[in-house]
């Protein structure tokens, strides 16, 4: 894995170096091209870098074990994502139930609560927001699985892939666990999205959402719930439209929200509210190969009752003492 990991630094880096490079040239020669060249000849650069493009696009690496993470990249990121969530966001130092005994985890499958309207949690840990919780679970080791619809977005795909992100599908999930790989999930996906409100009550869409079980019990490894006191308060969620959006959510898998918030309830415009991530300890699962639909189901339940635990320990500390949490 140790050699696996060798090669593959590089090759990204220069996927990296290449895409970029690609795209900053060809932008620089039309910002300077604008006024001197015909519109036929605008228009033939524009095609041959879409060209040079395209391959990348099309060559499937969301459904692959991270073969295009970047470290350096990852670095650049996170340091633009920290100076901007600290601009706009109140997030407080993040609390770990059991740092050694993740540290000691070779593999697991954090699966993140809520989703929200911007899933802000699932961006703290996929980018390693607080050196304390990159300590205990290197970014470099952890995949985040994202919605497909995402990768089909240019740019936005490469940071996608820069940062190791992979599509949600299971034959990625079981490629980039047979790579030795952690993952982090949040479970609820558009659905919850969509759901998201400000409240007292906190609401999961997870009673049917079993499939990280499922794969965390083929491959033998520890779920880890991580829960965000904040993530649901952040915003309103406007009820307008609402028939035609859950229609367009469950079609199409992509959650049409209406948020507003502070500054008046101007729409888009954050709360002001402590964020709070707590990383709850590892719940061992065995290793079946082909577990039943009973035995996927006894352990859910069981990972619903260590989130619950987890959430009611840490509600009060994380300002939220009123909350209660409501799984559907």
């Amino acid at each position: 894995n140790h050699a696996r990991t060798q090669c593959v630094r590089p090759m990204a880096s220069k996927w990296m170096l290449f895409s970029g490079g690609a795209a900053a040239a060809a932008l620089a020669l039309l910002e300077a091209a604008q006024h001197r060249l015909p519109t036929s000849v605008r228009a033939r650069i524009m095609l041959a870098s879409l060209a040079a493009y395209l391959p990348m696009y099309l060559d499937g690496s969301e459904y692959r074990a991270a073969p295009r993470r970047s470290e350096r990249a990852s670095r650049v990121l996170r340091q633009l994502f920290k100076m901007m969530v600290d601009r706009l966001f109140i997030v407080k130092k993040p609390i770990i139930e059991a740092a050694e005994e993740l540290t000691s985890c070779s593999q697991c499958i954090l699966s993140v609560h809520p989703h929200g309207v911007l899933s802000l949690d699932h961006l703290l840990t996929v980018i390693a927001y607080d050196p304390e919780l990159e300590r205990v679970l290197p970014q470099g080791r952890r995949s985040a699985l994202s919605a497909g619809v995402l990768f089909k977005i240019p740019i936005l795909r490469e940071v996608l892939l820069w940062t190791g992100c992979v599509d949600a599908g299971g034959r990625t999930v079981d490629s980039c666990l047979k790579a030795g790989l952690s993952l982090s999930v949040v479970p609820g996906g558009e659905r919850e999205q969509l759901l998201a409100q400000r409240g007292n009550t906190e609401t999961l869409v997870l009673k049917n959402r079993k499939g990280f079980v499922k794969y965390a019990l083929r491959h033998g490894i520890p779920l880890v719930p991580v829960y965000c006191f904040g993530e649901n308060q952040l915003y309103w969620q406007s009820s307008m439209f609402f028939k035609v959006r859950s229609w367009i959510q469950r079609t199409l898998g992509v959650a049409v929200v209406l948020p507003y918030g502070g500054c008046g309830g101007l729409p888009g415009v954050p709360v002001s509210v402590p964020i709070q991530l707590v990383v709850g300890r590892p719940l061992k699962l065995p290793k079946i190969d082909q577990p039943s639909g009973v035995e996927i189901a006894e352990y859910h339940a069981k990972y619903m009752e260590s989130l619950e635990a987890l959430f009611k320990r840490h509600r009060g500390v994380a300002g939220y003492p009123d909350s209660e949490l409501v799984f559907i």
